[in-house]
């Protein structure tokens, strides 16, 4: 077991493994304009795949003749496949790896779409969309990229951005989607999807720089996602099929009982190896925790109203809940909500120097919260959800970047894939959980045929604000200087652990 370094070892930068600093040779060699925009259009494409299912599945559900809980797992094997994607492919990222790995997750999203778009049995789709949930795990590599080769002075903004893509790409896919549903065919959505991945792939291959190759492999951790995964799929899975079983059923008690389990075992593996699949320890840092905390309730908002939203404006009119709406036109209700991330971004941009990331959590968390009580007093009207999915794009835009600029600030450089990975599977999973727990809420208030009733949306849409406020209260919790502690290098901050790059190098 090493020992923490004392004198003057103390106040020496890490040199072995990933915590070496870029070769500055490398930063003057990378044009910063165009390896950023490069990085935009991956992070973009990535979270329109993301949510290319959600806006389909009522068209789906008619489709294949099942019902909506069932239709909902097109979303939910996306996010189940990013959830244990993520964390893998951000601990492969954080080495020489990084590069191949990014076309390697590309090409996955790229496969995915063409298996989903020639789907003839259910599971072939679900299996398509999982794959294009691989995707979902390189917003990370992204961020470790720009963090590496982009000069100091243009870091924050980078990252910013790159933040709020996830919000910014979903709301554009949404209206792609829909225009190619109502006038083409959901199919053609996974075409485009296939195409898109294939040109950010391309772009990826000639401008993404090679990571140095004195930097060592990323960790393999087989045990740790082997865990991961078994405890969401346990809880999806229960969540999801509650209340076609019944919530005090032995089969979900079961399943439940499995997923903490596994969550238990996976964090005593993941604080015994060397080299973890998510390095827990940084969760003893404040602004790590409390990022993740409130991106996973984020995530859940942010998937849980796209869906309610979604929904209530597909629903048949004389329902008394439903909107009527097509698919294009629910598309460009949820389009709002790409505008609202990108003036969060203008705002912020403008704002450095002025807000912290706490007040930014905060501001953001009440924003959203606000947003949620608007949409459950008043839903009747296409143009109330469009005014609601804007506030709730410039909430989820503030807070996405507040998070991104914590973890950046508090972890080493070398561990940026990691760090952000872990911040991206607490969006993923409070994401998935949200789902899954808004569709099981309406279904318990429907009548017969799966026809929601209003009371059932008026309850998600309190859900939601109450969960909102939550983050909140957690934001709270950040010290007013969270921005200026400046990372240390991981075996300094946590010494009961072998070093990161004696362990890559063997």
């Amino acid at each position: 077991m090493s020992r923490p370094p004392v004198g003057r070892d103390a106040a020496r930068p890490s040199t072995t493994g990933d915590h070496r600093r870029p070769d500055p040779a490398a930063r003057e060699r990378t044009r910063p304009t165009l390896l950023l925009a490069v990085l935009l259009f991956v992070g973009m494409v990535v979270a329109m795949v993301s949510t290319l299912g959600t806006l389909l599945i009522p068209v789906i559900a008619g489709d294949y003749g099942v019902a909506p809980a069932t239709a909902q797992w097109v979303l939910t094997a996306t996010l189940l496949a990013g959830a244990v994607a993520t964390p893998v492919l951000g601990r492969l990222g954080d080495g020489c790896l990084r590069k191949p790995v990014l076309i390697a997750g590309l090409a996955a999203v790229a496969a995915g779409s063409v298996l989903a778009a020639t789907a003839g049995p259910f599971w072939q789709l679900l299996l398509g969309r999982g794959l294009m949930g691989v995707g979902m795990g390189l917003m990370p590599l992204t961020i470790a990229v720009a963090r590496e080769y982009l000069p100091p002075h243009r870091l924050r903004s980078a990252v910013a951005a790159l933040s709020v893509t996830v919000a910014t790409g979903a709301g554009i896919g949404y209206p792609v989607t829909g225009l190619l549903t109502d006038h083409v065919h959901y199919r053609a959505g996974f075409w485009l999807a296939a195409a898109l991945a294939a040109l950010a792939m391309a772009a990826a291959m000639l401008v993404v720089p090679p990571a140095e190759r004195g930097r060592g492999r990323g960790g393999r951790d087989p045990a740790g996602t082997f865990l991961l995964g078994a405890a969401l799929v346990a809880l999806l899975l229960a969540l999801s099929r509650a209340d076609a079983w019944g919530w005090t059923s032995p089969r979900v008690a079961a399943l439940l009982a499995v997923a903490v389990v596994a969550a238990v075992a996976w964090c005593c593996v993941e604080l015994r190896v060397s080299r973890p699949l998510i390095d827990l320890r940084y969760l003893a840092l404040r602004p790590v925790w409390v990022a993740d905390v409130c991106g996973m309730i984020m995530g859940f908002g942010m998937y849980g109203l796209s869906m309610l939203v979604i929904l209530l404006a597909q629903t048949p009119r004389g329902t008394g809940a439903g909107l009527g709406a097509g698919a294009a036109i629910t598309g460009l209700v949820l389009l709002p909500q790409s505008i609202g991330t990108l003036i969060a971004q203008t705002l912020l941009t403008r704002a450095r120097g002025r807000i912290g990331s706490r007040a930014a959590l905060v501001v953001g968390s009440v924003t959203a919260t606000c947003a949620a009580v608007l949409l459950g007093l008043r839903h009747g009207h296409l143009a109330e959800l469009a005014l609601g999915m804007t506030v709730v794009g410039i909430a989820l835009g503030t807070t996405f970047a507040a998070m991104a600029a914590l973890i950046v600030t508090a972890v080493p450089t070398g561990e940026t894939g990691s760090a952000t990975s872990l911040n991206q599977v607490a969006r993923t999973v409070g994401g998935a959980v949200g789902s899954a727990v808004m569709v099981a809420l309406l279904t318990a208030r429907s009548g017969p045929g799966h026809v929601f009733d209003d009371s059932g949306f008026r309850l998600c849409f309190a859900v939601q604000a109450g969960v909102f406020a939550l983050s909140a209260a957690t934001a709270l919790c950040l010290p007013r200087d969270a921005d200026t502690r400046r990372a240390v290098p991981g075996p300094k901050r946590f010494p009961g652990r072998r070093s990161a790059g004696k362990d890559s190098a063997t």
